[in-house]
């Protein structure tokens, strides 16, 4: 097109410009959008307010330049190609850059329509929106899904999402524990079949995550692919999937760390037979001089009554339950939670400590609930528990006293046990650190007996409080109960 018909056509559009109702309108003052108008050569020909703002010229500085001008280097090829559909009649909607007055970026949003006059396309109408605020938005929120697709992918943990109880995602540490070779051998498989048998603890968790509530971390015995289980930690947060409500999954491997406290256990387990055996060396000696006694008797030929052997058989049994016993806290074992009548096993822990108890001149005094009263527990490890507290109790009087056993029920859901010492009672300043790692009062203690003890009672649901002035402490260990010994 020559110059001559360019400037006529520019002519015809400023005439247009002056003349039309319709570009009074869109150019009104009080228009929040830029609203401009170019010949068919890209210079500006009209310009309203809102130009100023977006792109810091006045409307008189506009009308003197072209958009070549405004548009940075990157994007001026673009730009020019739809200026060239857009006045061969196509309209033309983009995003490009400019530089303002004060030479800051400013993204826009552009759609450009061509001007059409007794149907003759004479120039270009524009309207700019400035989405600058918008895109450093989506550039922040990129940022930051990359990040943390960065942060799971490389997580130690597991990490995986579900949507309708099914995998919609998971990174390669979540696909590592679940047994897979991939995070595809395990996307859409059903979650329950990770966690079978879900926990009341783990189905309270989702429905708390549903509702929007994250977790607390809890252990729960997970299956992987190859039907083995591994010991996790889980904590469930709710979250947005793909703009649809989902749970997601942290999984922690805690293998290593159960096996470690396991060797633990049970090297505290040999600690309190080591420090029970001078007890049971003297409970011991008492039916083995009987026994010899009667022996001799019957080897010195004189007459004896038949009644010595339902003796010496009582005195036996006794010394193979006291060895039993001793035997069973000090050998390592598998965890096997049954049903068990709480005041049997505190009935085989008295007869474990009674001995200590006499060398120190201390008598055990026992309060039974009148029914019987039942736990899902670990026998061993709750005598575990018992023995510790007794012991340090049968310490703690140091030469004489009553330690008081007593068994209750609260409400219709928890067994509560108490052992009450007559010792000095603990200072409050270093209350508050029993149960720590290493803390301890004894001259050759460890802190590990009440350590351990508070880990065994916390994984069988249960808590301990302990309450202690001058006049004695009493430890109270609440435990779940069960309806019966199924």
């Amino acid at each position: 097109m020559n110059s001559i018909k360019i400037e006529k056509k520019r002519e015809k559009l400023e005439i247009f410009i002056r003349e039309s109702v319709l570009v009074k309108q869109l150019f009104d003052g009080s228009k929040s959008e830029a609203y401009y108008a170019m010949d068919l050569e890209g210079n500006y020909v009209k310009a309203n307010k809102a130009c100023e703002k977006v792109s810091g010229y006045t409307q008189d500085e506009l009308i003197r330049l072209s958009y070549k001008e405004l548009i940075i280097n990157k994007h001026l090829d673009d730009v020019d190609t739809k200026f060239q559909y857009s006045i061969t009649g196509a309209i033309q909607k983009y995003e490009c850059t400019i530089i303002s007055k004060s030479n800051n970026k400013v993204d826009l949003e552009v759609t450009n329509s061509p001007i059409i006059v007794d149907n003759e396309i004479i120039g270009v109408y524009g309207i700019a929106k400035d989405i600058t605020n918008s895109n450093e938005q989506k550039k922040k929120l990129r940022e930051s899904e990359r990040l943390h697709r960065s942060l799971i992918e490389h997580s130690p943990d597991g990490v995986i999402i579900i949507q309708e109880q099914r995998v919609v995602f998971a990174n390669k540490k979540a696909s590592e524990l679940l047994g897979g070779n991939d995070v595809k051998d395990i996307l859409g498989e059903n979650v329950s079949g990770f966690f079978r048998g879900y926990s009341s603890r783990l189905i309270k968790n989702l429905s708390l995550a549903e509702k929007g509530q994250a977790s607390d971390l809890h252990e729960v015995k997970m299956v992987q692919l190859n039907n083995e289980e591994i010991d996790v930690e889980v904590k469930t947060i709710p979250t947005i999937f793909l703009e649809d409500q989902a749970v997601y999954f942290i999984i922690r491997d805690i293998t290593e760390r159960k096996l470690a406290h396991e060797m633990m256990i049970n090297s505290e387990k040999l600690t309190v037979a080591g420090q029970l055996a001078a007890g049971i060396a003297h409970e011991i000696r008492n039916p083995i001089t009987a026994i010899k006694g009667f022996l001799q008797l019957m080897d010195s030929g004189k007459n004896y009554n038949q009644e010595f052997f339902s003796v010496i058989s009582a005195e036996i049994n006794r010394i193979e339950m006291i060895l039993s016993e001793l035997l069973a806290l000090a050998k390592p074992q598998l965890e096997r939670y049954r049903h068990i009548e709480i005041q049997n096993i505190l009935k085989h822990v008295v007869a474990l400590t009674k001995s200590q108890a006499i060398l120190h001149n201390v008598h055990i005094k026992t309060k039974f609930h009148s029914d019987p009263l039942f736990v899902l527990c670990d026998e061993n490890k709750l005598k575990q528990v018992f023995i510790n507290f007794i012991k340090n109790a049968i310490e703690a009087m140091e030469n004489e006293g009553t330690i008081t056993l007593t068994i209750d029920q609260h409400d219709d859901y928890f067994v509560v046990v108490n052992i009450q010492d007559q010792g000095p009672g603990i200072p409050k300043e270093i209350l508050d650190k029993i149960g720590k790692p290493f803390f301890t009062t004894k001259e050759n203690g460890t802190g590990l007996g009440v350590m351990v003890s508070f880990e065994i009672v916390k994984h069988h649901n249960g808590a301990i409080s302990i309450d202690s002035n001058s006049t004695g402490t009493t430890i109270s260990i609440q435990l779940p109960m069960t309806k019966s010994c199924e």
